[in-house]
């Protein structure tokens, strides 16, 4: 598998999950029931969950 493609599965798989979680988050913050701090926390855990997913797709069975 090349790298382009793994990439580009990646972030097709992540990208879904982040767009909800931040419109979610974002009003959720604006109304002042989560603290502004959980949204660089969704953005991280996000990030390594498709970093996870990158490393995984390069693995030969």
């Amino acid at each position: 598998m090349t790298r382009r493609l793994r990439i580009g599965i990646s972030v097709s798989a992540a990208l879904p999950t982040l767009v909800a979680a931040l419109v979610v988050l974002t009003l959720l913050a604006i109304g002042g029931v989560v603290p502004w701090a959980v949204l660089p926390a969704v953005l991280l855990a996000i990030a390594v969950q498709a970093f996870i997913m990158f490393v995984r797709l390069g693995r030969v069975a």
